[in-house]
């Protein structure tokens, strides 16, 4: 086969990925959500796939817009939520016989599935709206009138969310159906329960199946505060509610022990840091106090499952650039069994992913690393890996494989460690090459040893890749964490300085051809090292912070999450301190030409961030360019993939303008 170079023009149609790897209970089945791109209609085509042996895969029939499976506890159905358009089905799949039940059709939002303990009935949650409050009358069209949409009035705080869009007044409430649809879905909730946009509120049935279990807030300012989260337990009866945690903070991660008698969760305690460390729990499902799993674990704890022998935990979390699969023993002992975990997203080479058990302790989880996009694996009782699927080997095969990073470590002048990856491109070999700095955002996030399809574009495109995790980045303690605490920008930014420095005296790369980019807190770094470094030839800041006064006040988490950022204060409350970290008080020393993009409907890092940051350096005479994505949002893992081959190749574009020869 005669190889291609890896195009975003001709490729960003080409790549697959696999999430929500689910095995059977008894081990001996699995299912997992495949992505697709489609040209034709530009979409991510989700389906379900199964294999009964681990070889083999199928499509199940008529299963296009997938999404969250989940098995029955005999292994003989498969639950999944189905998306057409505006309307989700909840759909009940019988294996052996290759048939289908519709339970509900939808347009309202619903997510969170879970079986009953004996497979006759599912919860999961949907939401209602709220009645129009009595002192507002909007009117309505007359019969055969065509009006515009009527006005949308909240009184929330947080009224939307950039991953769901807006939602009306309301909440979510549980539902429950039988599952052979013998009866009509009845809400056994009522009021205020609110889990947020979105993180679930992990429902799980007791070992009884009399009632349900949530993590949920009751608070009627719940807007208010966001991170408050108890476990409580629904009576499916009569809708009974009993509380069963009183901790501060926000519960999620709820798990079930085989016997019913104790229940697995995570704990964050709110201390009004900027992040905070996620701790395992395990307490009697009867109530009680929680005794932490894993005291000494320095690591934030992202999901948990239990073995069948209802002993031993499996839990996630992430450690230096890879998300870590573990298993604890009852004696609290630590054994990581894998560390290539992987989520949904393969655009940028993010920590995300989770994982299933069955009863034996096998785990299926999707893997990845910087050269394999997406596989579904098993890891066995014996701790064996096995990788199931070859998603992405004919597109690996076309361009001649996908280019490998080097890891290294790198001292910093304070006295402590980072870890970065460079990825060069096949022309390396032939002399040095120009470089780009991708800056991951977050701030509170990290690469890794991760694929990422833009990644790869770069390289094949004759760039150098440097992904760096500076102070702040997750996976590397608490005091690596909280040191951007109310510090940010600054001490990520002099980390990534160091290394770029260090890696810039390498013979493979150019000093002279210097880049950077980065998308969401990365675009605000990169904006910051415009105003105050010229040593990059150009810069191309996506969807960025520019101004934090103007991002707290108007981002679907600034009222929350960013004020955090800033220690607490309200912006008229720290004017020079908003002021003095905000990328656009230093724009009128940048030099560097700077590409700004936004997405017209992103509500994360609303476009009016970039529209600034473009207008000041237009004002200070710096070249620039601001592209705006029509109907983009923030996360690139939703992007449409035409857009996402416009943010590539604009940004190469970009670089290959002042690029010098």
């Amino acid at each position: 086969m005669t190889t291609r170079r890896l195009d975003p023009a001709s490729h960003s149609f080409a790549f697959r990925h696999a999430s929500d790897a689910r095995i059977s209970p008894d081990a001996a089945e699995i299912c997992f959500v495949l992505t697709r791109r489609d040209v034709t209609t530009d979409r991510r085509v989700n389906t379900l796939m199964l294999s009964r042996d681990r070889k083999t895969w199928r499509e199940w029939p008529g299963s296009t817009g997938a999404f969250g499976p989940r098995w029955s506890p005999d292994g003989t159905r498969i639950a999944y939520f189905r998306r057409s358009g505006a309307e989700t089905a909840i759909v009940v799949a019988t294996v052996a016989s290759t048939t289908e039940q519709v339970l509900v059709t939808a347009r309202a939002s619903v997510r969170d599935l879970a079986w009953s303990p004996d497979g006759t009935h599912l919860a999961w949650q949907a939401h209602v709206d709220a009645a129009a409050p009595d002192w507002l009358a909007i009117p309505r069209a007359p019969d055969g009138a065509e009006w515009a949409p009527p006005f949308a009035v909240t009184e929330r705080l947080l009224w939307r969310h950039d991953s769901v869009g807006d939602l009306a007044d309301g909440g979510f409430q549980i539902m429950v159906a039988p599952a052979d649809a013998g009866a009509k879905p009845r809400p056994i909730t009522e009021g205020i329960w609110s889990s947020g946009f979105v993180r679930p509120a992990d429902l799980t049935w007791t070992g009884d199946g009399s009632e349900v279990l949530l993590a949920a807030t009751r608070r009627p300012d719940w807007d208010h505060a966001q991170d408050e989260r108890d476990i409580y337990a629904v009576r499916v009866a009569d809708g009974a509610v009993r509380r069963l945690t009183e901790r501060p903070g926000q519960q999620a991660a709820i798990a079930l022990s085989p016997d019913g008698a104790r229940i697995a969760f995570t704990g964050v305690a709110p201390l009004g840091r900027s992040a905070e460390r996620r701790i395992a729990f395990t307490m009697e499902a009867a109530g009680g106090e929680p005794r932490e799993v894993l005291p000494a674990l320095d690591r934030s704890i992202e999901s948990l499952a239990w073995h069948g022998d209802g002993r031993t935990l499996f839990v996630a979390y992430d450690e230096t650039g890879g998300r870590v699969l573990a298993r604890v023993d009852p004696d609290g002992t630590l054994t990581p069994l894998v560390r290539d975990v992987t989520g949904p997203g393969i655009e940028m080479p993010y920590a995300n992913g989770g994982f299933s058990a069955a009863r034996d302790g096998t785990l299926a989880y999707v893997r990845a690393s910087a050269t394999l996009p997406s596989e579904v694996a098993v890891v066995r009782p014996d701790g064996g890996v096995e990788t199931l699927t070859a998603l992405n080997a004919d597109l690996a095969a076309e361009v001649g494989g996908f280019a490998p990073s080097l890891m290294q470590w790198f001292a910093m002048p304070e006295g402590h460690q980072v870890q970065a990856w460079l990825m060069l491109p096949k022309a390396a070999a032939h002399g040095p090459v120009p470089l780009v700095l991708e800056i991951h955002g977050g701030p509170f996030a990290s690469f890794g040893d991760r694929f990422s399809i833009k990644h790869q574009m770069l390289a094949a495109a004759g760039y150098a890749v440097l992904a760096v995790n500076p102070r702040g980045s997750t996976g590397y303690g608490e005091g690596f964490l909280q040191a951007l605490h109310d510090r940010y920008p600054g001490p990520d930014w002099d980390d990534l300085m160091h290394v770029l420095d260090a890696v810039a005296e390498r013979p493979d790369i150019d000093p002279e051809n210097l880049f950077v980019a980065g998308v969401s807190g990365g675009g605000t770094l990169t904006l910051w090292s415009v105003g105050h470094t010229d040593r990059f030839r150009a810069a191309v800041a996506i969807k960025p912070v520019v101004a934090w006064e103007s991002w707290v006040l108007s981002a679907d988490i600034g009222p929350s999450v960013g004020r955090t950022w800033m220690g607490g204060d309200m912006p008229w409350e720290a004017a020079e301190k908003y002021r003095a970290r905000s990328p656009l008080t230093h724009l009128h020393r940048a030099t560097t030409p700077t590409m700004v993009m936004a997405g017209e409907t992103d509500s994360r890092t609303p476009a009016s961030e970039a529209l600034q940051a473009y207008t000041a350096l237009k004002l200070a005479g710096v070249a620039t360019a601001y592209a705006r994505g029509p109907d983009v949002s923030h996360s690139s893992a939703v992007y449409r993939p035409s857009h996402f081959a416009s943010e590539v190749i604009c940004q190469l574009a970009w670089f290959e303008r002042f690029r010098a020869r």
